[in-house]
């Protein structure tokens, strides 16, 4: 026969939004509230720690019967231990399941014996469903984007197949050189769709990781009967969105084709040093060769411009500075930028004599 005090208490829990679970000293279960009981659909009274799991039908995460020693309730009886925001399943009577989330305590006398246990708890199905169903539209939503960029990349090497047929038959060289320039700039684009998906991400990508393979590509292309070597040396992350990656990926290898083009005009030998700086709060790559320089007042061969354009164009969407330092030791151009922002900046002051400055038009 309960006292009036332990009336008073039992309707106390029975007014608690959250389940509540008393055990005595040894285990057995003293109290179930009302909560409690909704949650499990059952109420059972003086079950000891090795009968808890059976007798309430506990599960796993993963839906396997849950090890009566691992549950929160009987760490806190058996090993005294505090174990919080603990999940697990619940098989109701009526075969629905509900996930649980509590947390279980020792309960422990002013000489600090402990005389008991207690186990707090919610009904957290909602949530947790919720969550699995953003889990599961986020993992869909990655699978597609991963499938786009894959039809991009393929529908990009169609384009630079195309483009490369006439160059078979074409006996210009002024226009083999344009339609290798444009295939060569499908090719970058093409790449940097392709290393979306083979590290793993949709929209972000990582220069530092990109650029050293399309920028020996492009070497390799011009070096044929020429000893060009091309240094790189590749420092930090540059992580940016897909469009500012192209964009960053294009004017480097626009640099580069120029250098390869231009710097060892009458030599059969040179070196270009790429050097990608992503350690600090300011991105830098720069282009550098050992060259002949560029001559005061020269102008683009092919009188178009086009690379000119393009690496201010594209450098612009950056919001990146370009320098040009250029004399009779080579030329280096530098492409700088605020990594967090992308806002443009002034280049750090090179320690080196101030050569003439003016660009080179691929």
């Amino acid at each position: 026969m309960l006292s009036s005090i332990e009336r008073f208490k039992a309707h106390v829990l029975d007014q608690l939004g959250e389940g509540v679970i008393v055990t005595d000293a040894n285990g057995k279960i003293l109290t179930v509230n009302r909560a409690a009981e909704e949650i499990h659909g059952r109420v059972r009274l003086d079950v000891p720690p090795d009968d808890y799991s059976d007798t309430y039908k506990l599960l796993t995460m993963q839906d396997e019967p849950f090890p009566t020693n691992e549950l929160p309730l009987s760490r806190a009886v058996l090993k005294g231990e505090t174990v919080t925001d603990a999940a697990w399943k619940i098989k109701r009577p009526d075969g629905s399941v509900v996930v649980a989330v509590g947390t279980a305590r020792p309960v422990l006398d002013e000489d600090g014996k402990q005389v008991g246990a207690v186990l707090t708890m919610r009904d957290d199905t909602q949530r947790h469903h919720a969550e699995e169903g953003l889990k599961e539209a986020l993992y869909l939503k990655e699978m597609l984007l991963f499938e786009v960029n894959h039809r991009v990349r393929n529908s990009l090497q169609i384009v630079s197949s195309i483009v490369s047929l006439p160059l078979q038959k074409l006996q210009d060289k002024e226009a083999c050189e344009a339609l290798r320039q444009t295939r060569d700039r499908v090719d970058v684009i093409s790449a940097t769709h392709r290393s979306l998906y083979e590290l793993g991400t949709h929209d972000r990508v990582d220069c530092v990781k990109l650029l050293p393979g399309i920028c020996s590509q492009i070497v390799e292309t011009y070096k044929a009967g020429r000893g060009i070597k091309l240094t790189c040396d590749a420092r930090g992350e540059i992580v940016l969105s897909i469009s500012k990656a192209v964009s960053l990926c294009l004017a480097v290898t626009e640099l580069l084709t120029n250098a390869c083009k231009y710097a060892f005009d009458g030599r059969k030998n040179g070196r270009i040093t790429l050097l990608i700086d992503g350690e600090g709060e300011e991105v830098m790559v720069s282009v550098m060769d050992d060259g002949i320089g560029i001559k005061q007042g020269a102008v683009d061969p092919s009188g178009t411009g086009i690379g000119t354009l393009l690496v201010d164009a594209l450098t612009s969407v950056l919001g990146a500075q370009v320098d040009c330092e250029t004399g009779s030791g080579g030329t280096r151009h530098t492409i700088s930028f605020a990594k967090e922002d992308m806002a443009p900046h002034k280049a750090p002051a090179s320690s080196e004599p101030t050569p003439s400055r003016q660009s080179r038009s691929a």
